[in-house]
């Protein structure tokens, strides 16, 4: 009887290590298959099914925080990985403002969800992602949150969180995996957890340039030897490198504008993880042809200006071709003037003429301060 025993168990183990392997070798093509299913919800070719819209086209979800189609947010960005560990990747697709749509492939179908409950966001590649809110006057909480799907369903999970009581000695509550716990219980948990932030890179639902947005990233990121995502840092403040697209073609120009920034986030103060960066700072800019892929490095200085005032006025009287400026008895001048709307990198310059006992603007031009592009004030108030 044990020998019989014994020889069932190892049938039972041998079809196990079988079924196992066999399940390992499925995963790859699962993953294979999720990523076509991305790709023609993307391309328009077949439909989510949204959790809030039902079935939909993809470029018609919007963020429910501001009602905003997918497909009329600019500057998205995405992330592939694999938030279950399952094997079969994820799909998150970002606004600017850290709203959140989630493309998930179960059961032959691709699935959408949403995240927009908290004021920030940090995804990283274990599918866990920091958060905070501050919503109620006067109080703020946040924490260490995991997303877990169940069939259809997307649930988050609490690994830790904090939050701001009057009532507690030390002002804040603690928590591990939604239980109360001491302070020291919590830091000892907190900070055994070992994560890495994900990289975001450019997202595009449709583009009309041979170059497009997310490839012009790809090409920044690689000029800048692949630094995004990349954190250094000690005592009191941790550096993350971040490139970033500030600007995209259009009809005065053929570039996207792409800056290497440098996220300071505070890793001292209570909840400082969870926070987003206290400052961003820009230590270059470059431009990407959009047709070519091209790279121009700019001569964008971080405390001073490619071009100068005075040629920005050269350039803006070049362009208005129909005004005789080496005529003084035309009644025109040319100054550097302030406008409350133009974008740190422009400079407005004013043309104006002598009409009767004073100067009225005739005609305004903007500069792009690190290019010497003539730029469309339309097109920057459409931003």
């Amino acid at each position: 009887m044990k020998k019989y025993i014994a020889v069932l168990l190892c049938l039972i183990m041998i079809i196990s290590l079988i079924s196992c392997d066999t399940v390992n070798k499925n995963r790859p093509a699962e993953n294979d298959i999720a990523m076509q299913m991305y790709a023609a919800a993307i391309n328009d070719e077949i439909c989510v099914f949204d959790e809030h819209l039902g079935e939909i086209k993809l470029k018609a979800c919007r963020f429910p925080s501001n009602n905003v189609r997918l497909d009329e947010c600019k500057l998205l960005t995405k992330a592939i990985l694999d938030m279950d560990q399952d094997g079969v990747n994820e799909y998150v697709i970002k606004s600017p403002d850290n709203k959140y749509i989630i493309l998930r492939h179960y059961n032959a179908k691709v699935y959408s969800y949403y995240l927009d409950i908290c004021d920030y966001y940090k995804f990283n590649t274990d599918g866990t992602f920091y958060w905070n809110d501050s919503s109620v006057t006067g109080a703020w909480e946040g924490g260490l949150n995991k997303i877990i799907f169940d069939g259809e369903t997307l649930n988050i999970k609490s690994i830790y969180s904090l939050k701001y009581s009057e009532n507690s000695a030390m002002n804040y509550e603690y928590y591990i995996e939604g239980e109360a716990v001491a302070e020291d219980e919590y830091y000892h948990y907190r900070n055994d957890i070992h994560n890495e932030a994900m990289s975001f890179s450019h997202f595009d639902l449709t583009c009309s340039y041979p170059i497009t947005a997310e490839k012009a990233w790809d090409l920044a990121n690689a000029y800048w030897d692949n630094q995004d995502g990349r954190t250094d840092g000690g005592a009191g403040t941790i550096f993350t490198a971040r490139i970033v697209l500030i600007d995209t073609p259009n009809s005065d120009t053929n570039y996207y504008r792409i800056a290497f920034q440098v996220e300071f986030t505070s890793n001292v103060r209570e909840g400082g993880e969870c926070m987003p960066p206290y400052h961003i700072n820009s230590y270059d800019q470059i431009l990407v042809n959009a047709f070519t892929g091209e790279i121009i490095a700019s001569t964008y200085e971080p405390n001073g200006k490619g071009i100068s005032v005075e040629e920005a006025i050269e350039i803006a009287k070049n362009d208005c071709e129909y005004i005789d400026f080496d005529n003084e008895e035309s009644g025109y001048r040319v100054e550097h003037a302030v406008n409350a709307m133009a974008p740190d990198h422009v400079y407005v310059i004013a043309i104006q003429k002598y009409v009767v006992d004073h100067y009225s603007v005739d005609t305004v031009r903007w500069v792009d301060k690190y290019t010497g592009e003539i730029i469309s004030p339309y097109y920057v108030y459409g931003k």
